[in-house]
């Protein structure tokens, strides 16, 4: 009977035994599992938190800079007026020169021109007419401020007198630029009239006057 009640006391103590054992086990096989589950959370969380921290800081856009704005560039200096004292520096007749203020030039001989309505002409008369007086030509302001040079040829009635009683424009280069100076100042001239067999005789002839800044 002993025995029995031994062998049936160890056989339950044996059962307990092995209960607690694999209820340990089992304890400690869920902790085991757990903390590598919690470890790698925690890693995770780290890391999140950690890309969460790391924020980057936003880039300043440089902005262009201003291109430099152009140095006004100074105007050239304008090229002096010629001295009106001066005035025409070369005027081209063919009447012998008579020197007046700002009048100068070579004197050359009446043009072989000569119209039909004239008593004399330049190749028939013995004396031909030569200037005495000139009044001065100013040169015009708008021709003189775009540096124009030109011409004109004026038809010119000398009487017996020396007095011009006719000029007509022939010729004008450029057109309408010194037509209006040509004549009023060649109008006002006075000439030694022409002679044929020692008495004065009218006469046509053609007159140039240049206009140029030489």
């Amino acid at each position: 009977m002993l025995i029995e009640k031994y062998g049936t006391a160890r056989k339950g103590f044996l059962a307990f035994f092995f209960m607690l054992f694999g209820a340990a086990l089992m304890v400690l096989l869920v902790v085991a599992l757990h903390k590598p589950v919690k470890e790698k959370e925690a890693k995770v969380k780290k890391e999140s938190r950690y890309v969460k921290m790391e924020k980057k800081s936003p880039q300043k856009v440089s902005k262009p800079k201003p291109k430099p704005k152009p140095k006004p560039q100074k105007a050239p200096p304008k090229a002096p007026l010629p001295n009106l004292a001066s005035g025409l520096s070369g005027i081209e007749m063919d009447i012998p020169e008579f020197n007046a203020g700002n009048i100068a030039g070579d004197a050359t001989e009446l043009l072989d021109q000569i119209s039909e309505d004239t008593v004399m002409t330049g190749n028939t008369v013995d004396v031909k007419p030569r200037a005495i007086s000139r009044s001065k030509m100013e040169y015009p302001a708008s021709a003189m401020k775009k540096r124009i040079k030109g011409y004109v040829i004026v038809n010119v009635l000398i009487d017996k007198q020396g007095n011009v009683e006719t000029a007509q424009v022939l010729e004008a280069f450029p057109p309408g630029v010194f037509d209006a100076v040509a004549l009023n100042g060649i109008r006002s001239w006075r000439f030694s009239p022409a002679k044929y067999k020692g008495q004065a005789v009218k006469v046509w002839a053609k007159q140039k006057v240049r206009f140029d800044f030489n």
